[in-house]
Formats: structure tokens, C-alpha cells, sequence
């Protein structure tokens, strides 16, 4: 593990934000294939991604803010904060690319549990790429370990030299479960949510108790960090949406698609 996977003088590229690209380019890839195979207008698709990784940067980077700098020192250099090595907060990206994307979809008349089932598959593997550089860099370790594969990461963010649970290992390997159970329900036939509910519920579980093994910013809630207060909140209404379309079968029909200008859709027989 080495933060930094190249340096020549004073230019360096860390392994974070090598696999940070990556996870933008892998979910960008998979959107497109979704979106050619529900015959979706691409410039539209196009747009609520690059809106999504916007916002999910910016997002991401004001929660780590928010949960980890001083306010005073916030105040005292606001720059030094933001534009600090340390990490990217999850949910913070989340909401902030969910904002964003919900201003481009409101403007084409698309509704955001279509965007959302759209999106299921790569936000899955796109965490899971994130995820890596995670480990790579040291950031997002669990608690201290005497368990065989527990390691240390001295270059880390913060570094420590105690052996710990490396739950950014698994992450990944719990999120790529998801990933592949998304991957295979995608081409079923069900209302707007569905696909993207299953995926809140699945993803938020899987952080739920990965927490329990991470010392990270306490919630008000006793005994529960604010990561999982909000995979809790994200896992209900994961369950509630489902609930909601209980009862609609593999026949139920399509949800509105932005479809590719000049293209009109077939009635169904």
C-alpha cells in the first residue's frame, strides 16, 4: 500500500485518485451500456452523469469536512480544508450527486427512481472501485485486530503501525455481492424503483454493520455512528419503496424513459 502510485519531482499521482478515475470511467461505461439497451437518449444520460460526479465530489468532500475539521479551523483557512489530502465521505457524495442529477432529470421530465434503477449497477461496482483506493492510500481502516489478517497501515490517513480490521477488503468483496445480485435483476421488467430500492437496501446493510468494526463519527444516537443512522434512513426507504410496489409482477409495465430524439415508442401489444 503506498498513497502515492507515481512521482516524478514535484507532479505525483496518488493511488486514491488513480482509482477514483477509474470508478468514474467504469460507472460512466456501464451507464451507457444500460442506456443503449433501454434505448435512452444519451446526450440526456450524459448530462445527469457528469451532474452526478459533480455534485458527488463536492458532496463527498463537505461531509468529510463537516465530520472531521474543527469548525474553527474551517473558518481560520476554508481553503486548506477543502483542498486537503484527506478522504471523501460516501454519503456525502451520495446526496450531493443525487441533488444535482434531480435538477437535470427534473428538467427532461424524468423521475428520479428511473434515474436511480439506471444508476443501480454502477454505483455498486463504481463503491467498490472506490473502495480499493481506500486500502491503497490507508484510509477507512476498522478498529484494532489480533485476527490473522488484520494489518497496519503506516503511510495511512491517519497511520497507524497496530494491526487492524482492514474493512475496506471487506467492502469490497460484500459490495461486488451487490453488484453482481443488481447485475442479474437489471433486465427484469418492473416499476420506476424497484431495481434502485433493492440496491438502497443492500448497500446500506452491507455499510450498516461494516461500521461495527470502524471507529467513526458518532451520531446522537447512542452506540451508532453517523454513517449508520444514515445507511439506517437509506435502508428504509429502500423498504418502504418496495413495499410500496408489492404485488407488481414481471409483466408490469416500463417505467417513462427519456427516449433518443426522433424516436417514438411502439404501443405494446
Amino acid at each position: 500500500m503506498d498513497p502515492e502510485l507515481i512521482s516524478i519531482g514535484n507532479f505525483s499521482i496518488s493511488s486514491f485518485g488513480a482509482m477514483m478515475a477509474l470508478c468514474f470511467l467504469a460507472g460512466y461505461w456501464l451507464i451507457t451500456v444500460e442506456a443503449r439497451r433501454k434505448d435512452l437518449d444519451q446526450k440526456v444520460v450524459g448530462n445527469m452523469f457528469l451532474a452526478a460526479m459533480f455534485g458527488g465530489i463536492v458532496g463527498a468532500k463537505l461531509l468529510y469536512v463537516f465530520e472531521n475539521v474543527p469548525l474553527s479551523e474551517i473558518l481560520a483557512n476554508p481553503g486548506a480544508s477543502l483542498l486537503s489530502r484527506g478522504g471523501l465521505t460516501f454519503y456525502g457524495g451520495f446526496i450531493g450527486a443525487i441533488i444535482l442529477t434531480w435538477i437535470i432529470a427534473r428538467r427532461n421530465k424524468i423521475g428520479m427512481w428511473t434515474v436511480g434503477d439506471l444508476a443501480s449497477p454502477s454505483l455498486a461496482l463504481a463503491y467498490a472501485i472506490g473502495r480499493v483506493g481506500c486500502f491503497l492510500v490507508g484510509d477507512d481502516y476498522g478498529v484494532p485486530s489480533d485476527l490473522p489478517w488484520a494489518m497496519a497501515f503506516p503511510k495511512g490517513l491517519p497511520p497507524t503501525d497496530i494491526p487492524v480490521h482492514p474493512t475496506q477488503l471487506y467492502e469490497i468483496g460484500l459490495i461486488l455481492i451487490v453488484f453482481a445480485v443488481i447485475w442479474k435483476l437489471r433486465k427484469r421488467v418492473k416499476p420506476a424503483g424497484w431495481l434502485f430500492s433493492i440496491y438502497l437496501v443492500l448497500a446500506g446493510l452491507e455499510r450498516f454493520f461494516i461500521e461495527f468494526l470502524r471507529s467513526t463519527t458518532p451520531s446522537p444516537i447512542p452506540g451508532l455512528s453517523l454513517a449508520q443512522v444514515t445507511a439506517a434512513a437509506i435502508i428504509i426507504i429502500g423498504a418502504v419503496k418496495l413495499y410500496s410496489l408489492r404485488g407488481a409482477g414481471e409483466n408490469a409495465p416500463a417505467p417513462e424513459t427519456p427516449q433518443k430524439p426522433g424516436k417514438k415508442k411502439r404501443a405494446r401489444a
